[in-house]
């Protein structure tokens, strides 16, 4: 009986002892520690090669398509145009009979209907190459179109484009001013090509305003109009702050795009481009070619109402146009779209306003 009484004894101290261990269970980890917050992530902008504009990633499909470039209309005629201050680059080349019309190239803005259209000129080739991407134009003669293909970009008109439903005539304008095409809905068609590549430099202080000097006017006389560009103000979408601008004039009235907006620019490109004129047509007489391809000169750039004097080079016709300080240096333009007037020599002249220095007369 001892051996059992011994037995039990030992079984009721074992079991309270578990009972112990047991009975006041410790609160788990995952109850007393602080959850870990998640830091949260820092925010990716994505730079508009051509513009130099920062775009929160995910916020501009564009950015990922290829540029668009058209000849565009500058006559009387053909104006208002369309989209221009859509554009990241614009540039106005020499045409027969004095006049210029523009090469206009979209990227990170894609408008939904550009025009007026009109046909291709020598020079078209080599500009529009270093942008890749679509070219639209309307028709031509056979050596101009035959230097844009073999850029190797895609040739838009509207008998590649036929059936398509990309081109159409503007029924309250008179031909040859009046043919359109649907930007955006052309380029989903050639998604494929690539998106051009940054050859400009940005920044938020420009090189003519760090090294340049205060300017009132631009003004620059082909042989059969002028165009004037003088400071001001305008908002752009990527900036709902007014920003400090170019305002242009054609022949001294305000060029005004469609919808009645006055064109604008954050910097403008005045370049002195020798001309060749040895492609005579019967009709119209010397069809001027600017002579860029291996070449070097003088390029005026104008930037938040500064100037400065550059100069600008470019290679082979692939290659882009290079604009560097006299130290060799590249120039720093202002966060923005550009215009580029090609001012043929000898026969345009550009003429810069300067404010007036006050004497001791004036105080």
């Amino acid at each position: 009986m001892r051996i059992g009484k011994k037995i039990s004894a030992l079984f009721l101290l074992t079991a309270l002892a578990l009972a112990g261990c047991t009975s006041a269970p410790q609160p788990s980890q995952s109850a007393t520690q602080t959850p870990t917050e998640e830091p949260t992530p820092e925010p990716v902008f994505i730079t508009a090669p051509l513009t130099g504009v920062q775009y929160l990633e995910g916020t501009n499909p564009y950015l990922a398509l290829p540029a668009l470039s058209a000849k565009i209309d500058n006559t009387y005629n053909g104006r208002p145009q369309l989209a221009l201050n859509d554009a990241d680059i614009v540039y106005v080349t020499r045409v027969e009979g004095g006049m210029t019309r523009l090469l206009p190239v979209w990227h990170s803005q894609m408008p939904e209907t550009i025009g007026p259209v009109r046909s291709v000129r020598p020079v078209d080739a080599s500009i529009i190459d270093q942008y890749s991407g679509i070219f639209v134009y309307s028709g031509g003669q056979y050596p101009f179109k035959k230097a844009a293909r073999e850029t190797g970009l895609v040739m838009s008109d509207e008998d590649t484009e036929n059936d398509k439903d990309t081109y159409f005539r503007e029924p309250t304008r008179s031909a040859p001013w009046n043919l359109f095409f649907r930007a955006q809905k052309l380029q989903s068609i050639y998604i494929e090509q690539p998106a051009p590549v940054q050859s400009m430099v940005f920044d938020a202080e420009p090189s003519a305003v760090a090294l340049g000097e205060k300017v009132e006017a631009i003004d620059v006389k082909y042989t059969s109009l002028r165009s004037t560009w003088k400071p001001g103000t305008a908002s752009y979408p990527w900036s709902t702050a007014s920003q400090t601008v170019w305002l242009r004039w054609m022949d001294k009235t305000e060029h005004l795009q469609e919808g009645g907006a006055q064109v604008i620019a954050k910097n403008v490109i005045v370049m002195e481009v020798e001309h060749d004129l040895s492609f005579i047509d019967p009709k119209y007489g010397a069809i001027p070619k600017a002579k860029l391809n291996d070449n070097t000169g003088v390029a005026h750039i104008f930037s938040e109402g500064y100037y400065l004097k550059a100069v600008w080079t470019k290679a082979g016709n692939d290659q882009p146009i290079r604009y560097s300080l006299t130290t060799g240096e590249p120039v720093k333009f202002a966060v923005g779209n550009t215009w580029v007037e090609m001012m043929d020599l000898p026969k345009s002249k550009l003429t810069i306003t300067k404010p007036e220095v006050a004497t001791e007369s004036d105080q």
